[in-house]
């Protein structure tokens, strides 16, 4: 721990731990942490059309990016999920995971997803004809007075299947 220089007393010595190396790494290994599970509890309750959980890993004025379609708002990230009237079967398959630092209240990411997505058909599994499409989530996380959440999720499409 670091020490005081002599007469600058209790605080001091408490400031001058906070900003330690060992407290940084620290502080950056529990960013990394939060904002990793949002990328895959994203994928977790997308998939489960779990709309409440869905939409509180989001900032409040958040903004959601797929495929033409912005979303803005927390609100309109939930409707996403409860309005969609044919509720496919998805599954989004999240891999490579790189997360960058950002200032203390702002964080990056850029994840890789391989999304799944054939009509519901009763009891599971269900047939696929193959990946509807392979890309790249670009995020960028805000701290909240709630933690860490997504403030923008843009889907930038990589790879997709040949056209029927």
């Amino acid at each position: 721990m670091a020490t005081a220089k002599p007469g600058w007393g209790w605080a001091a010595a408490l400031l001058l731990a906070l900003a330690s190396p060992h407290t940084q790494a620290h502080e950056a290994d529990a960013v990394a942490r939060d904002c990793h599970a949002l990328v895959t509890d994203y994928a977790y309750y997308r998939d489960r059309y779990d709309a409440d959980a869905y939409a509180d890993l989001f900032a409040q004025d958040a903004v959601l990016s797929v495929l033409g379609n912005e979303y803005v708002g927390r609100a309109a990230i939930k409707r996403r999920l409860v309005e969609d009237a044919e509720k496919p079967v998805t599954h989004h398959h999240m891999t490579t995971i790189k997360l960058m630092p950002g200032d203390e209240k702002t964080a990056y990411g850029v994840s890789y997803v391989v999304v799944y997505s054939e009509p519901a058909a009763g009891d599971l599994p269900v047939t696929t004809k193959g990946f509807l499409a392979a890309g790249e989530y670009h995020d960028t996380f805000v701290l909240t007075d709630d933690g860490w959440k997504i403030g923008r999720r843009q889907f930038r499409p990589v790879l997709v299947p040949p056209a029927p």
